[in-house]
């Protein structure tokens, strides 16, 4: 019974000694494992390590990118985005070191940099476009677009602008009115991953807004004898596109020389500049020409009863310019200098009145008017007519004797499928030379198919049916207007021709 007693006394000191030893051990090491202040580093989300400073990571990754900031021109390299660095509690042995921290982000992500980032928003009827661009600071982009926009005015007219120290007009001239954007542009100071492309150049930013690319831009080697006229319309540019692409060159009239470079690049700008002139001009007030017919003389007689004499016009209009092309001119106010003198011919009429004269033509609209697009290439295509501006609902006349071949109606204005281009449209045979003349993009017609029609008679009204630009809207429903007068030989369809040979 002693015996028992005393091994069960000696059991329980053991099995005391035993459990102090391992609750002194274990208590020993839990000392070894101080918590300590620390930073977990989170990408997309899932966590890729901790590391022991925040800021001794950023100046590693700043070491270690050093190329970036001497291509950029910058101070400092900053984390990508999808990268988070928080603050935590952790234990020594868990902290990783910078240089994998580092390896682990570069795997999947690029490093950022201060920046703007542009963004241009463009409106075209009901449709909105917005387009963004990178750029290292604003300064950069507000430079290359005052450059952009010198491509589009006289530089020297555009400084007085400006200054305001753009001289009044005192007789004729022109001055400019306003100078703006069609697009809204904001900036946003960001973190921009080097990954994307990031402006740095202030030449290299305005050529991609004027030219919508950072491609090389197609060049002509020039010939003896090559005119700006020439070299542009061989190149599908009028005359305007060309001076743009060339700022070295003021007019189509400039000279060129033998084995001259020249840009013959179409542009497309990023940006849409739009510039408003007041201008008071003089302009001729062209004579008209009245035929008197004598039914008792016979075909090919012609006898002139008086000479015309032009009159002259003073003519004060507001103009208005999209990248370089005129989009708009209103006639503000017209005063009659000097009156024309009509020109009285008095002609044989013993012939069929639906057979033009082509000795005389009348003009398709009435006067003053003014030429928005000439028979020349513009934007990458020919325009094989004379787009002709007076005003909304103004007249419009057959150009000559004829029959009317054919028409088209039930346009509204903007709306492009019906009768494709044209809109409400008269297409007249003159039954002479083969010759037929078009007028587009009438508001009202007031022939009908076969009618016979006679030289100067009023045909209808002009309007902006059809595919026009700019586009009415109900903010500017009347957005477009103008007469498209083309002339076709040969048949309705045939070849056209420069309307301005006729007269």
């Amino acid at each position: 019974m002693e015996n028992n007693t005393k091994w069960s006394i000696s059991s329980i000191c053991l099995v005391i000694f035993i459990s102090l030893s391992v609750f002194l051990l274990g208590f020993n090491k839990s000392d070894n494992r101080v918590p300590m202040e620390a930073y977990t580093v989170y990408l997309e989300g899932e966590k890729i390590g901790v590391i022991s400073s925040k800021e001794d990571f950023e100046n590693y990754i700043n070491t270690k990118e050093k190329q970036l900031k001497e291509k950029y021109e910058v101070d400092t390299i900053y984390s990508p985005k999808g990268v988070e660095i928080k603050k935590t509690t952790t234990y020594k042995d868990e902290i990783k070191t910078n240089d994998y921290i580092y390896n682990k982000i570069i795997e999947t992500k690029k490093f950022t940099i201060k920046g703007v980032v542009v963004t241009i928003t463009s409106s075209e009827g009901e449709e909105t476009t917005t387009q963004t661009i990178n750029v290292i600071n604003k300064e950069i982009f507000d430079e290359a677009l005052n450059n952009t926009i010198k491509a589009f005015v006289n530089i020297e007219q555009y400084n007085e602008y400006l200054n305001g120290t753009q001289a009044e007009i005192e007789t004729t001239g022109r001055i400019i009115e306003n100078v703006d954007l069609q697009d809204e542009v904001t900036y946003k100071d960001d973190l921009i991953s080097v990954d994307e492309y990031i402006f740095t150049d202030v030449d290299e930013l305005a050529k991609y807004l004027l030219y919508g690319t950072l491609e090389e831009q197609s060049t002509y080697v020039v010939q003896a004898g090559d005119t700006i006229e020439e070299v542009a319309s061989a190149n599908k540019l009028n005359v305007q596109e060309f001076l743009i692409a060339n700022p070295a060159f003021t007019s189509a009239n400039n000279l060129l020389y033998e084995s001259q470079e020249v840009v013959v690049g179409l542009i497309d700008p990023i940006i849409n500049v739009v510039v408003e002139y007041h201008a008071v001009e003089e302009e001729e007030k062209a004579f008209e020409t009245e035929i008197q017919y004598d039914d008792t003389q016979y075909k090919g007689y012609e006898e002139v009863l008086r000479e015309g004499e032009n009159g002259l016009y003073q003519v004060v209009r507001k103009y208005q310019y999209l990248n370089g092309q005129l989009q708009d001119a209103v006639v503000v106010n017209s005063t009659e200098l000097k009156p024309s003198v009509n020109k009285v011919v008095v002609k044989g009429d013993k012939y069929v009145p639906e057979v033009a004269d082509l000795s005389y033509w009348a003009w398709p609209t009435a006067r003053p008017y003014t030429i928005t697009t000439y028979y020349e290439w513009r934007w990458g295509a020919f325009h094989d007519a004379l787009d002709i501006y007076v005003g909304y609902n103004s007249p419009i006349y057959a150009a000559n004797n004829g029959t009317v071949y054919k028409i088209g109606l039930g346009c509204t204005p903007g709306y492009l499928s019906c009768n494709g281009r044209q809109g409400n449209y008269v297409l007249i045979n003159h039954n002479a030379g083969g010759y037929y003349t078009i007028y587009m993009h009438m508001n009202e017609i007031w022939v009908h198919e076969g009618d016979t029609v006679a030289r100067g008679q009023q045909i209808g009204t002009m309007g902006n049916t059809g595919n026009v630009s700019p586009v009415p809207s109900s903010y500017s429903p009347y957005a477009g207007t103008h007469l498209h007068f083309g002339v076709r030989v040969g048949s309705p369809y045939g070849r056209t021709i420069n309307p301005f040979n006729l007269y």
